[in-house]
């Protein structure tokens, strides 16, 4: 997938007062000058059945020192399509700025609000709509900028989860996002068996899609859940005893028919994965498990995400009996 960067060198100011005495000889003291270090700032997320186009403009990065200073960096009405940095791909938003050393919170990146004019959009079948983030704002965690060294963070947003729409417009609910220190993270590539695939559409011909296309999809969650009976699918709030996803993938087939999924920019950590061939009946808000409608049909096992030594190592894991290895090299595939 082609990956398009966007470069943006931007000074940083720090504007410091000055007291003097009250006479003419006063003497102005010494500007103090801290050391600089050097941050940036990518994009990533996980797509979703039925969307053809996630139209992002960014306004500014907006972020607050510890002595309460806000600093702003203008990303210029950035624009670009959420959808072509899928998985481990990012788009870079901000690079190498400097920055002085210290603690930096209440971080986030402004959005213009969409009409379906203009601002952010979502294309679907149905056309083009406005999309509304969360306050305008994509959260950035809290960070750190240490002198002459350079911090990359990436925010990955799980559109599965975050992405609803109502009375024709869609809304972006950053709960389903995080940042993350890309050297505090890696990616998973499932592997996923197809008899998987086959079972999980002949055991529900009753719950066949319009179209006839299934939604395969992957879960995962915190590795407090040990198995299948405590995997809650994506909804606002889980029944008793059930746990959301942390986040949602879709799973599928490239062209010599190796089913598979990408996860990418996972906190380090123990995980588990859940699959379930009903992804099309998975609203994001409501629980669809009470009504019977989603049943969670294969535990996938527990797996390990780990960074490696500079972050980003991959862990493959294979879903029942794989794909026989393949780990997904013809990767051009189609959405299951």
């Amino acid at each position: 997938m082609k990956i398009y960067q966007t470069m943006m060198m931007v000074s940083s100011v720090v504007l410091l007062g000055a007291c003097g005495g009250g006479g003419d000889s006063a003497e102005t003291p010494p500007v103090q000058v801290l050391p600089q270090g050097q941050f940036s700032l990518a994009i990533s997320d996980s797509p979703m059945a039925g969307v053809t186009h996630v139209g992002m403009v960014m306004g500014e990065l907006v972020m607050t020192d510890a002595a309460g200073v806000i600093h702003r960096h203008d990303l210029q009405n950035m624009a670009f399509n959420l959808l072509d940095f899928q998985g481990i791909n990012s788009h870079l938003m901000v690079e190498s700025i400097d920055l002085p050393q210290g603690q930096y919170h209440d971080a986030y990146v402004t959005t213009q609000q969409g009409d379906g004019n203009d601002g952010c959009y979502v294309e679907d079948g149905q056309g083009r709509h406005g999309l509304h983030v969360t306050n305008g704002q994509l959260p950035v965690s809290n960070f750190e900028i240490v002198a002459n060294q350079h911090l990359a963070i990436t925010m990955e947003i799980d559109l599965y989860r975050g992405l609803s729409q109502e009375q024709g417009r869609y809304n972006l609910s950053t709960q389903a996002m995080w940042s993350i220190n890309n050297r505090q993270m890696g990616h998973l590539l499932g592997e996923v068996d197809p008899q998987w695939i086959a079972d999980c559409e002949t055991a529900y011909p009753n719950l066949t899609p319009t179209g006839g296309q299934f939604n395969h999809l992957a879960y995962l969650y915190p590795e407090e859940v040990t198995n299948i009976n405590q995997m809650a699918d994506m909804g606002t709030n889980p029944p008793a005893g059930l746990t959301p996803p942390t986040a949602v993938s879709p799973m599928m087939e490239d062209i010599d028919g190796n089913w598979y999924f990408a996860m990418g920019y996972l906190p380090a950590g123990n995980y588990r994965v859940g699959y379930s061939c009903l992804g099309h009946l998975d609203d994001p808000i409501s629980d669809d498990m009470t009504s019977g409608a989603v049943v969670m049909f294969k535990d996938s096992g527990s797996i390990t995400i780990e960074t490696g030594t500079l972050g980003g190592q991959e862990t493959v894991h294979e879903c029942g009996n794989g794909n026989g290895g393949h780990h997904g090299d013809n990767h051009g595939g189609h959405g299951g």
